[in-house]
């Protein structure tokens, strides 16, 4: 009888987990990214390429697409082509070339490309991120590729959390992702947050202002003493959103 009781248990649990497996891939938000660097003097065209591409064959839905300039940081005049906010069933069951879709690429977009770089999954943390819809709508963004020290991801939850409801108080969006496949020297964590022109970008929002009227006066110092404790480094990319 023990013995029937245990096998069934284990039948069980193994069912549960598949299923929670199951689950978690059909709900987990990620979003795939590709540099993609234009040959000079064809990043018009490059562009006009990508939209009709994406109005072809990603308007909407698991397979939705959109394209970002990077105008400043270490890939500055590289775009970076996502597809999502998607799951990975939908990547498993993505049309290749379904309807003419990779010949498309091949012959519209291929020409006018000088070199494709990384190809990026990230992860949405849903529960560090707020105001989704509140990006999309901007112009701009900033996005942060950060590498945390070892099993320091504990302690940069704690701060994202604070930095995410003071984010959602003054009406900005402020997203976090992790990062699923590790490479060496590639960034733990993602972090994106919204701006529509580099004058906003360039002025005082009260950001600290409203995290010290939040958690007290001097947290701004303490949280900051701390992030520089836990990250190693990170990498700081302001891109424009082409629709």
């Amino acid at each position: 009888m023990r013995k029937r009781i245990f096998v069934l248990t284990a039948i069980l649990f193994c069912t549960l987990f598949t299923f929670a497996q199951n689950e978690e891939e059909k709900t987990t938000t990620v979003v795939e990214s590709i540099y993609i660097l234009p040959k000079r003097g064809m990043t018009d065209q490059f562009e006009k390429a990508i939209k009709a591409h994406n109005t072809k064959f990603h308007p909407e839905g698991d397979y939705v697409a959109g394209l970002r300039r990077i105008d400043y940081g270490d890939k500055a005049g590289w775009y970076v082509w996502i597809m999502g906010p998607t799951n990975y069933a939908a990547i498993d069951s993505r049309p290749v070339n379904e309807n003419g879709h990779s010949d498309d690429w091949d012959k519209t977009v291929d020409p006018t490309v000088e070199k494709y770089g990384p190809v990026n999954l990230w992860n949405l943390n849903d529960k560090l991120s707020f105001g989704k819809e509140i990006l999309m709508k901007s112009k701009h963004y900033e996005a942060w590729g950060v590498m945390l020290r070892k099993g320091q991801h504990y302690r940069f939850e704690t701060i994202a959390k604070k930095l995410m409801k003071t984010s959602k108080n003054l009406g900005y969006a402020f997203l976090v992702f992790n990062n699923p496949v590790h490479t060496p020297h590639s960034p733990d964590i993602g972090i994106v947050w919204n701006f529509n022109s580099y004058a906003d970008w360039s002025s005082d929002t009260g950001f600290k202002k409203e995290f010290e009227k939040l958690y007290g006066e001097g947290s701004w110092q303490n949280m900051y003493t701390e992030w520089m404790d836990i990250v190693e480094d990170y990498n700081a990319e302001l891109r424009t959103i082409i629709r």
